[in-house]
């Protein structure tokens, strides 16, 4: 017989033949409701022993993930943050140059105006010039008649 069954053996005897005769209180070693607890301990304390040891560790898995999950939380924070500042820079460069694009091409559209009514002036103005040497001309062909026919 081990010398847990013993004591186990010893404390159901002290608890019949002792003074202690209330029911669900066992004695051991003469400490009434110690004897439970020790009985608990001999049947299931290396159960026990694994299970607390299980949990434990699962308890120390669960906090590492815990932490490995913030840790990348926050290694995507700020990966984001600076995506974020990255692309808001990018659309402000972007955004100044179409702006810069749009001064240069109304520069463009106002000098190719400029440029056409200047042409179309021109054009107006030899218009007089034309008719004014077609007037000449005519005056010239009149007189040329009047010479081929005089």
């Amino acid at each position: 017989m081990s010398p847990k069954t013993m004591q186990f053996d010893e404390a159901t005897m002290n608890n019949h033949e002792g003074d202690n005769r209330e029911l669900g209180t066992a004695t051991l070693n003469g400490v009434p409701g110690e004897g439970i607890g020790q009985i608990r301990n001999i049947l299931l304390g290396d159960i026990i022993s694994i299970w607390e040891a299980k949990i434990s560790h699962m308890e120390r898995g669960v906090q590492e993930l815990i932490n490995h999950t913030e840790a990348k939380l926050i290694e995507l924070e700020e990966r984001f943050n600076a995506l974020d500042h990255e692309l808001k820079e990018e659309l402000e460069t972007n955004l100044l140059e179409v702006e810069q694009e749009n001064d240069d091409l109304r520069s463009m559209v106002q000098s190719l105006k400029e440029q056409f009514e200047n042409q179309m002036h021109q054009l107006e103005s030899g218009k007089l010039d034309k008719n004014s040497i077609a007037d000449v001309f005519i005056q010239w062909g009149q007189k040329m008649q009047q010479l081929g026919d005089g």
